[in-house]
Order: C-alpha cells, then sequence, then structure tokens
C-alpha cells in the first residue's frame, strides 16, 4: 500500500526545534518521525519559527491545500502565548478556520495541545502562574475550534510530563528529541487504523554535551531573551501587576462595606 501524503503545518514544534542541535529543521521533529514510521509517499513542511495561529492560517494552508494531503499534522498557539497581544479568541478563530479549510472526508487532521512552558519555572511564581495560566487558555481555545469536528488531539502535557525534564530542549520551551519522538509514537499510533506503520520511530541520540548545550545557548538562547525582553516580559508583567491589584482591591472590600 502506498503511503500517505502528509503536510506538516504551524510553528518550531512542529518545524523540529528541540530535536537535537545539529540537524536542519525540518527534517527532524515530531511530524517528520511520523512521516518516517508511516512510510509517506511525500512530506511537506511548511512549518516555520514564530508562527502564530492567524499567520498559519494565512501563508501556510493554501500551501497545504496545494499538496492535496492525507494527512495534516500541526502544532500552534503555542508563539501566541508567548506574545504580548495574546488572544484566545484569535487562537481559536485561526485555528478552526484552518481546520474548515483543511478538513475533508477522509483526511486525517491531527494537532497537539501545549503543554507548560518550562522556561518559565525558573521565573518568579507570579510570572509562572500567568504563564500557566495562557497556556491554559490557549488550549481551551485549541478544544473549543476542534469540538465537533474529527480532528484529533495528543495532550501534549500529559505525554511529555510523563517523560519529565527529560522531555525538554535546553531551552525549555521546545521538546526534546525524547519528546519529539514520543509524539511521534502518539501520532502514529492514531493514524495507524488507516495507514498501517511501516518502521518503529527511531531511538533518541544521546543528550547533547555541555559544550553544545553551552554553544547553543549562546547562539541561540540569549539572542531571544533579549528579543523577548521588548515584548513578552514588560507585558507579562504588567498582567501581574494588575492581577495583584485588584487582589488588594478584593482584600479591601469587607473591611470597606
Amino acid at each position: 500500500m502506498t503511503g500517505p501524503r502528509i503536510v506538516a503545518l504551524g510553528d518550531s514544534i512542529t518545524l523540529g526545534v528541540g530535536d537535537g542541535v545539529q540537524r536542519a529543521w525540518g527534517e527532524v521533529g515530531w511530524a517528520a518521525h511520523t512521516a518516517a514510521a508511516l512510510g509517506a509517499s511525500s512530506f511537506l513542511n511548511l512549518a516555520a519559527n514564530g508562527v502564530r495561529a492567524q499567520e498559519m492560517l494565512e501563508r501556510q494552508v493554501p500551501r497545504a491545500l496545494a499538496a492535496r494531503p492525507d494527512v495534516v499534522l500541526l502544532t500552534v498557539g503555542g508563539n501566541d502565548v508567548l506574545r504580548g497581544d495574546f488572544s484566545p479568541v484569535e487562537v481559536e478563530r485561526a485555528l478552526r478556520g484552518a481546520i474548515d479549510r483543511l478538513a475533508r472526508p477522509g483526511r486525517r487532521i491531527v494537532t497537539v495541545s501545549l503543554d507548560r512552558i518550562g522556561l518559565f519555572d525558573l521565573a518568579p511564581r507570579r510570572v509562572a502562574e500567568a504563564m500557566a495560566r495562557r497556556v491554559g487558555e490557549a488550549n481551551a481555545a485549541i478544544a473549543r475550534a476542534v469540538a465537533l469536528t474529527d480532528v484529533e488531539v495528543i495532550d501534549g502535557a500529559t505525554l511529555l510530563a510523563s517523560l519529565g525534564r527529560r522531555a525538554w530542549h535546553i531551552d525549555r520551551i521546545h521538546p526534546s528529541p525524547l519528546g519529539h519522538r514520543a509524539l511521534a509514537g502518539e501520532a502514529a499510533a492514531l493514524l495507524a487504523g488507516d495507514w498501517r506503520p511501516c518502521g518503529a520511530v527511531p531511538a533518541p541520540p544521546e543528550p547533547p554535551s555541555r559544550a553544545a548545550v553551552a554553544a547553543w545557548l549562546a547562539v541561540n538562547g540569549v539572542p531571544w531573551a533579549v528579543k523577548r525582553s521588548r515584548d513578552l516580559i514588560p507585558q507579562v508583567t504588567m498582567v501581574v501587576a494588575r492581577e495583584l491589584r485588584d487582589e488588594r482591591r478584593a482584600a479591601r472590600r469587607p473591611a470597606d462595606a
């Protein structure tokens, strides 16, 4: 049986960031491993770094439709969460628009709900809690977008949590090689009813050396932190400040009554 035509959409997780520190993005990652396990007759990865839900709908979906895929794999919402103007309504609307355009009889669509962003576990408690709420709001938006459709959702938080810290890449934002392979195994299992796997998802490579970790942080981690310090961090700080103000007001009301 000829393997499926597979198209991957979305952000850096589908692109494959985190699946090692040396391989070319787009050739690795959970979507690529899923395609290999299913013996895909073609695999087109349209995902890109930094893509938000609306950008996926506008830029990637038309190209995906032109490829006439049998299977669509996608992740979206993480970059929306990491921006100051995050809107769960926009995530829901854009994802539902993409699904409406992509859905057709016989075509399988698989997406992944977001795990917590481990990087913010290192932040002050209030910031970590604010980001966790954003992830929850994004996941609720994803759930609403796929409701009453045939889209299948992999529970990324539960799956990656079962692996512990080994599930995280160096940046604590993307899945590690082990995390990517866990997602691929789950996706391949979901699709096995229509497309029989022709091989196992490969074992992950050895964890990167300390030198590789240091090099990655210098080349990628520091520039990312600097960029986000101008956008996300001030916005999250404002969110936390508003919450603290509202809590103080609520605490004063009984005394003032």
